[in-house]
C-alpha cells in the first residue's frame, strides 16, 4: 500500500503549496506568551539550570560547613576569656554542671572547661587563622556561584588584592547578617517566646502567642529582606539594577524564612532523642545551608533574567581570529616506471632502425 501525504489547509498559499512555518507553541509556551510573570519564572529556572545552580549550591554548602568549625573555635575562645575574667560566674557554672551531670561525666565536662580557659589564647589564634583561610574560600566560592548566574567571570574583574579585601569585608558582613536573621527566628520560637512573655507578665493575655508569632514572622521577613538584598547586590561582580534586585531580595526573604521555620522545627524534634542529638545538628545544618544557597541562586537568577538586567548585559566579545597565509609549491610530476619503460623501448626501436638503414647503404 503506497503512502500518501496531505497538506495542512491552514498553511497552503494561493498556489496550492504548503509553505514552511513555525510549530505552534505548547501549553507552557502559550502561558509564557500570555503572562510576563510566568515567562520571567521560566527564564529564571532556565538560567538557574543552565548555569549549574544546584552544583554551586552544593559546593558552597561544603565550604560553609568547613568554615563553621573554626568560627566555633573563636566563639569558644571568647566565652573562655569571658569566664576567665569572671571567677564567680565560672564557679557557679561549674557547680551547675556538677549538679546536672552526674558521676565522672560531670568531672570530665569541668576538666574540658578548665582546659579551654587555660588554652584560650592558642584556640583563638588557631581559630582566627583557619577562619580567615576557610572563610575567604567560602566567600570566594559564594561570589563565584552568584556571578556565574549573571554569566560574569568573577576572576576577570578587579585585582587579586582588591578582590580578597572585598571578600574579607563580605565575610564579616555575611556572618553578621546571618547571625541577626537566625537570632530573630530563634527569638520567635514558641518555647522561648512563651518564657519571655511570662517573664514580662504578658503570658496570660488571650491570643498573645499568635500575635507574637505574627510579629516575629514579619520582623524575620524584614531581617531576611535586608540579608538577601545585601547578598543580591553585593555578591555578584557586576552591576545589579535596583528594581529587579529588590524583587529578588523579597522573594528570597520569604523563601529564607520558610527554610528557617522548617529548620527550627527539625532541630527541636531532632534534639529530643539521643540519636538525633548526635547526628541531627550537622545534618540539619547542611540541609538548611543547602536550601539557603539554592534560594539565593534562584533569587539571583530572577534578578539576572529581568528585562532591565538583560538589556544591560553585554554580549561576550569573541577572541580575534588569526588568519595564517601559507604558500604551497606543487612539485613537478615524477615520471612513473611504466612511462620510463615505454620511452626506453621506443628509443631502442628507433636505434635498431637506424642501424639497419646504415647497413643497407
Amino acid at each position: 500500500m503506497a503512502t500518501s501525504t496531505q497538506s495542512d489547509p491552514r498553511y497552503v498559499d494561493d498556489y496550492g503549496i504548503e509553505r514552511s512555518h513555525q510549530d505552534e507553541p505548547g501549553m507552557v509556551g502559550k502561558l509564557r506568551e500570555r503572562s510576563e510573570t510566568i515567562d520571567h519564572v521560566m527564564r529564571m529556572h532556565e538560567r538557574y539550570s543552565s548555569m549549574g545552580g544546584n552544583q554551586y549550591s552544593a559546593g558552597i554548602t561544603y565550604f560553609s560547613v568547613l568554615s563553621i568549625f573554626p568560627i566555633l573555635m573563636l566563639v569558644v575562645a571568647a566565652i573562655a576569656t569571658f569566664l576567665a575574667r569572671s571567677p564567680e560566674l565560672l564557679t557557679e557554672l561549674q557547680e551547675q554542671i556538677a549538679s546536672t551531670v552526674e558521676g565522672e561525666m560531670g568531672n570530665l565536662v569541668n576538666d574540658i572547661l578548665d582546659t579551654a580557659i587555660e588554652q584560650r589564647g592558642a584556640v583563638a589564634g588557631v581559630g582566627l587563622v583557619v577562619t580567615l583561610w576557610s572563610g575567604l574560600g567560602w566567600m570566594h566560592n559564594l561570589r563565584y556561584g552568584v556571578s556565574k548566574i549573571w554569566k560574569v567571570d568573577p576572576t576577570a574583574v578587579g585585582s587579586f588584592l582588591r578582590n580578597k579585601t572585598s571578600d574579607l569585608l563580605g565575610l564579616f558582613g555575611l556572618l553578621m547578617a546571618l547571625g541577626i536573621a537566625f537570632a530573630v527566628t530563634a527569638v520567635g520560637n514558641a518555647d522561648l517566646a512563651g518564657k519571655l512573655l511570662n517573664l514580662i507578665g504578658l503570658g496570660d493575655i488571650p491570643g498573645i502567642s499568635w500575635i507574637t508569632f505574627i510579629v516575629v514572622l514579619v520582623v524575620g521577613i524584614l531581617a531576611n529582606f535586608l540579608v538577601m538584598a545585601w547578598m543580591v547586590f553585593y555578591l555578584p561582580r557586576t552591576k545589579v539594577p535596583r528594581k529587579p534586585g529588590l524583587q529578588a531580595a523579597f522573594l528570597g526573604a520569604v523563601g529564607f524564612e520558610a527554610v528557617k521555620q522548617l529548620g527550627s522545627v527539625f532541630f527541636s524534634n531532632a534534639l529530643s532523642n539521643p540519636a538525633g542529638a548526635t547526628f541531627g545538628p550537622i545534618i540539619g545544618l547542611m540541609v538548611v545551608l543547602y536550601f539557603t544557597w539554592r534560594i539565593l541562586m534562584y533569587a539571583s537568577a530572577w534578578a539576572a533574567t529581568d528585562s532591565a538586567s538583560m538589556e544591560l548585559m553585554e554580549a561576550p566579545i569573541p577572541d580575534p581570529a588569526i588568519i595564517r597565509v601559507r604558500q604551497e609549491l606543487t612539485p613537478a610530476p615524477i615520471v612513473g616506471n611504466s612511462a620510463a619503460l615505454g620511452i626506453g623501448a621506443a628509443l631502442g626501436a628507433l636505434g635498431a632502425g637506424l642501424i639497419a638503414l646504415i647497413r643497407r647503404k
